[in-house]
């Protein structure tokens, strides 16, 4: 067998989730769905994707019989339709797990499956998901998951900065472009001919590089998408894996390769992490001025067990950016450097850059311009997926200097942005994947301002105290204008309150019984002794802290309308507080109070005390 079929194989085990053992009533038919499935890998394996899931459907009716075999393989598919970026049957295979057994869904899983389902338009059951999970601590504390709460929420509210023109390229295709760098003084860009790619960003399949001359403004002449050829011919088909990065002199070039465990052919399926292959960073030298790559080499010893990508070459050649997840880092994929030894002659030891930049989440495609550093983040708070980050580098100290700025709409959207290269302090290209139809895109931009100096409120990273014990996210309170609060309701009661208007999920509308509760309080009105009203507005943990602020807001108005017109007009006075976090002695009293067994509980109505407004009389 040769190296390249080899690595064919064992590519395509690195993603089929087989479980270790599988117990089925009858032996018989385990031996029949297992025959179908290993066909069915073999398909996948050569990439003849819609055979193999056409295969994998007709087992998993096999496996029906039993539940856990089931549920195993509506997991493995559910993922593999995800990365194929087939959300229909991802998010229906994802539902017949979560129906049967919910407890093998990793975070990701169910952040993939509510992704599945907002890339649908199926906000709502997207919504459902979320609050089915939302009070669940490995939940609340991960990141990636309340921006996508974020952006379930923020749809609504992201407002275009005027400062920011950005451009869909003519180039694009319908397959994943996926990257932007440089060779030399000459823009590339990265394409992969794959269906089949990593969703988390890290690596692709089958890619070629071409170069890049267009911007998409109005008035410029468009670049015609390539022909099925090969940009700098001459780089080996293996390390065409991911980014690329050159050496100012040209003679240098590192890469992302994928690397294989030939000990390693099969994963368990509920172990997500157990993969046999990792991604590590080569680097080549040019042998002559044919352009001739020499053989590729590890940049420097790296562990078998981790993954190393996104190369990033600065310093003249004499140090590397990379993104990895070795131990040691703050969770994720974290941003490393290391610098070349020269009394050595080697890479000495990577250094972490520390959590001012790095988060329990992902950091990746890191980029040195003009004394930024830029790179994309799903750890930190952002719009939902990869958002673009950009932050002033301290190159002697070799550390982020202040805090972050988060790149606005239309830069960062509810979808992955990432891959950004700046072409000038106020112009740079970028990756989305916000156009579903045609994947990942190449998009270019204009600012009026500089990069990195338009920040209305810069935020950061982990505080000390996270950082110090592991690495959860903690933000220092500059994220939006409106502070953030986790109040319970008993410590928002204080006397003169009259009652409390609830409200629908995401709605600043009045429900039948909340009119039928203000229509008994106009009518009472002689029982109260009040010369004005105060009226709190409140909205559920999910979704945004600005954009929960103004509905909570909206909820407020809206009783204060409907009274005015009904006749009380006494002076009100509005006051919106925001995300409300319900004490664990309220949620326990209202589980308790609609008698729910365990997973079977109803979190939109659990947390509907948090959707209100309370109103108060003012003497």
């Amino acid at each position: 067998m040769t190296k390249k079929i080899l690595q064919i194989l064992l590519l395509a085990a690195a993603f089929l989730f087989i479980p270790n053992a599988v117990t089925l009533s009858s032996f018989a038919q385990e031996r029949k769905a297992g025959r179908i499935e290993r066909k069915a890998d073999r398909r996948f394996i050569r990439q003849n994707f819609d055979k193999a899931m056409k295969l994998y459907e007709e087992a998993v009716q096999r496996e029906a019989t039993d539940l856990e075999s089931s549920v195993a393989l509506h997991l493995k598919m559910a993922r593999l339709y995800f990365m194929l970026r087939e959300y229909v049957p991802a998010s229906e295979h994802f539902a017949e797990v979560m129906r049967n057994n919910a407890a093998v869904m990793t975070v990701s899983d169910v952040c993939d499956y509510v992704d599945a389902l907002r890339f649908q338009g199926k906000d709502r059951e997207a919504e459902a998901i979320c609050l089915n999970h939302a009070y669940k601590d490995v939940y609340r504390r991960y990141q990636r998951y309340q921006n996508t709460l974020n952006a379930l929420s923020m749809r609504y509210a992201i407002q275009e900065d005027p400062g920011f023109s950005v451009y869909r390229l003519a180039l694009n295709t319908d397959n994943p472009e996926f990257w932007v760098g440089s060779y030399g003084k000459q823009p590339l860009y990265a394409i992969s001919y794959s269906r089949f790619n990593d969703p988390n960003k890290l690596f692709f399949h089958q890619t070629h590089y071409y170069p890049l001359n267009e911007t998409g403004e109005p008035g410029t002449k468009p670049q015609r998408a390539p022909k099925y050829s090969n940009y700098l011919r001459n780089i080996p088909a293996d390390l065409q894996n991911g980014a690329l990065s050159f050496s100012p002199d040209l003679r240098m070039m590192v890469t992302t390769v994928i690397e294989y465990n030939r000990m390693k052919t099969s994963m368990d399926l509920i172990s997500r992490d157990a993969r046999p292959f990792h991604t590590k960073l080569y680097y080549s030298i040019l042998k002559n001025d044919k352009r001739k790559f020499s053989k590729y080499q590890p940049v420097f010893l790296q562990d078998p067990a981790y993954s190393y990508a996104h190369p990033c070459v600065f310093n003249d050649g004499k140090s590397l950016l990379f993104t990895s997840d070795m131990p040691g880092g703050y969770g994720g994929f974290d941003l490393y450097m290391i610098h070349w030894n020269e009394n050595t002659r080697s890479w000495g030891t990577p250094l972490n850059l520390g959590p001012d930049v790095n988060t329990e989440g992902d950091e990746l495609f890191p980029v040195l311009y003009e004394g930024r550093l830029l790179f994309a983040s799903n750890g930190l708070p952002g719009y939902g997926g990869y958002d673009i980050f950009s932050t002033f580098w301290d190159a002697e100290g070799g550390k982020a200097q202040g805090g972050m700025t988060h790149l606005p709409y239309p830069v960062n959207s509810v979808f992955n942005d990432y891959s950004l290269y700046p072409t000038g302090l106020r112009t740079a290209y970028f990756i989305s994947d916000r156009n579903m139809t045609s994947k990942d895109d190449v998009y270019f931009l204009r600012m009026a301002e500089d990069l990195g100096t338009h920040q209305e409120a810069p935020f950061y990273g982990m505080s000390e105290e996270k950082a110090i014990s592991g690495g959860t996210l903690l933000l220092n309170g500059n994220v939006e204008d409106v502070v953030s609060q986790s109040v319970s309701l008993k410590s928002h009661a204080p006397e003169g309150k009259i009652m409390s208007i609830y409200f629908d999920f995401d709605s600043d509308k009045l429900t039948p019984e909340s009119i039928t509760l203000l229509e008994r309080f106009v009518s009472e009105m002689g029982d109260y002794d009040f010369t004005r009203l105060r009226l709190d507005g409140y909205a559920d943990e999910v979704g945004g802290e600005r954009y929960n602020y103004e509905l909570s807001a909206r909820r407020a108005n809206v009783v204060q309308d409907f009274l005015r017109r009904n006749g009380i007009n006494v002076p009100f006075e509005i006051e919106a507080h925001g995300r409300l976090k319900l004490s664990p002695e309220e949620i326990k009293a209202e589980v308790q109070s609609y008698r729910w067994t365990e997973g079977m509980i109803d979190w939109t109505q659990v947390n509907r005390k948090a959707r209100r407004v309370d109103i108060y009389n003012k003497r």
